[in-house]
C-alpha cells in the first residue's frame, strides 16, 4: 500500500480526471487529496488551499513586470499555494499524482523521495491561446515550466493521441495515454418519443469553444428534435451573449434552451433522459482538434447516439462502436440537415451501440492503467 498524494488546482472532489484518479487509488493505497476549497471525500484525507484573489492594480503591475522580464517565480510560489508546500513539507508521499502545470514546480521541490506523476491533461503551451492577455502574461510562462519541469517528472499521463504527439515533439516528453473515462452506470437506453427527439450538449461556456454556432444548428432542425446546452458560466459576458441568442430564437418558436448544470455526479444520470448527445466544436486550437473530454464519454454512458464534427481523437471511437455519426461539416445548417436524415430506427440503434461501448469505456479500463504505471515506478512494492 502506497501514500498518495493526488494534487489539482481545483476541487479534488468534483474536478473529474483527480476525482477518478482518487475513485481508482482509494481501495488499494492510503490516499490524501489536496485543491482549491477541497471538500470532503469518502475514505480519503483532504487538504484544501484557498483559491488566488483577485490582483489589484499594483499586483496586475507587478505580474506584467514578472512576466516581460521572465522573473517566473512569483508567478508560480503565490500566496495561496504556500500551504501545499507547507503539507508537503510536513507529510511523507510515496507518490504524488499532480494535475496542474503550475503546480509541478511546488511539487518537485518538496517531494522528499516522492515519484511524480504528472497529468498533461491538455497541451499547456497553448491552454488559452485565443485570449490576448493570456498569450502576451502566459504562454511563454507556460513554455518555461515545460521546457523546465516536465522532464523532471517521473511518468507522464494525458488525455488523447494528438496531445501525445505535441508532448513528443515540442518536449520530447513521452506520456502514457490516459482517457478520461467515467464510472460505469448499468442504465437502458431510454426510449425514443418520435415527435420529441432530445439532443443535449453540456460543458463549460468558453468563447473559443464557439458555443454560438451550436445554439445555431437549432435554427435548421426539423419540428421532432429538441436541443439543450446545459452550459457552465466561465465567463458572464460570454454566457449573457448565449442566453440572448437563445431567447430570440425561442421568441421565433426555435426549440432550443440554455438550462442549469447538475452537479457533477447527476450528469450521466440526467444525460440518460437525452437521446442524442451533440459535440460540433470547430478545432480552432490544438487543445480543441486534439480534445477527447469527459463529455464524449458521458454521452456514451449515458447510453447517447453521439454527432460530432471531424475530430481526430474522437472519430476512431464513433467508427470503432458505430455509436453515432461524424458530418464532414462544421457549418450549423449542414449539421442540422445531418440530423434532420436520421430515422427513430436509426438513432435508436446508435443508443443500443453506446450502451455496448459503456461496458469498455469506464473508468475500470484505466484501473489496469494505473495499476501498471504504478508497477513500473514501484516495481520492488
Amino acid at each position: 500500500m502506497l501514500k498518495i498524494l493526488v494534487l489539482c488546482a481545483a476541487n479534488p472532489a468534483t474536478n473529474p480526471r483527480p476525482k477518478r484518479m482518487i475513485d481508482l487509488l482509494k481501495a488499494n493505497h492510503q490516499v490524501c487529496a489536496m485543491g482549491i476549497c477541497a471538500s470532503s471525500i469518502e475514505g480519503v484525507e483532504t487538504f484544501s488551499y484557498p483559491a488566488y484573489t483577485k490582483r489589484n492594480l499594483l499586483e496586475e503591475i507587478h505580474l506584467y513586470i514578472h512576466s516581460f522580464s521572465k522573473n517566473y517565480a512569483p508567478l508560480i510560489w503565490t500566496k495561496n499555494r504556500l500551504e501545499i508546500t507547507k503539507l508537503l513539507q510536513k507529510r511523507a508521499f510515496d507518490l504524488i499524482i499532480c494535475h496542474d502545470l503550475v503546480l509541478l514546480p511546488i511539487v518537485l521541490a518538496d517531494k522528499k523521495g516522492a515519484k511524480v506523476l504528472f497529468d498533461a491533461r491538455e497541451f499547456y503551451p497553448a491552454q488559452n491561446q485565443t485570449n490576448f492577455r493570456w498569450r502576451l502574461l502566459f504562454a511563454k510562462f507556460n513554455d518555461y515550466l515545460c521546457k523546465t519541469y516536465l522532464l523532471q517528472a517521473d511518468s507522464v499521463i494525458t488525455v488523447s493521441k494528438g496531445l501525445q504527439t505535441l508532448y513528443k515533439k515540442h518536449y520530447g516528453i513521452s506520456s502514457k495515454l490516459f482517457y478520461s473515462l467515467p464510472k460505469y452506470h448499468d442504465l437502458p437506453p431510454s426510449p425514443i418519443k418520435p415527435s420529441t427527439i432530445k439532443i443535449i450538449h453540456h460543458g463549460a461556456a468558453n468563447p473559443n469553444r464557439k458555443i454560438e454556432k451550436m445554439i445555431e444548428v437549432a435554427n435548421f432542425l426539423d419540428g421532432r428534435f429538441e436541443l439543450d446546452l446545459m452550459l457552465v458560466n466561465t465567463d458572464t459576458s460570454y454566457m449573457e451573449f448565449l442566453q440572448k441568442k437563445v431567447a430570440k430564437m425561442r421568441h421565433k418558436g426555435k426549440k432550443v434552451a440554455i438550462i442549469p448544470p447538475v452537479a457533477y455526479e447527476e450528469i450521466i444520470p440526467f444525460s440518460a433522459c437525452y437521446d442524442m448527445g451533440l459535440y460540433c466544436i470547430p478545432p480552432s486550437t490544438p487543445n480543441l482538434k486534439h480534445a477527447l473530454p469527459n463529455k464524449f464519454f458521458e454521452f456514451i454512458q449515458a447510453r447517447l447516439a453521439i454527432i460530432i464534427t471531424p475530430n481526430p481523437e474522437m472519430s476512431p471511437f464513433i467508427a470503432t462502436y458505430k455509436n453515432g455519426f461524424i458530418v464532414d461539416d462544421f457549418r450549423p445548417k449542414q449539421i442540422a440537415h445531418a440530423i434532420n436524415a436520421l430515422s427513430v430506427e436509426q438513432i435508436q440503434a446508435y443508443k443500443q451501440n453506446s450502451a455496448q461501448a459503456a461496458k469498455i469505456l469506464n473508468t475500470q479500463s484505466n484501473q489496469a492503467n494505473i495499476d501498471a504505471i504504478i508497477k513500473e515506478l514501484f516495481p520492488e512494492r
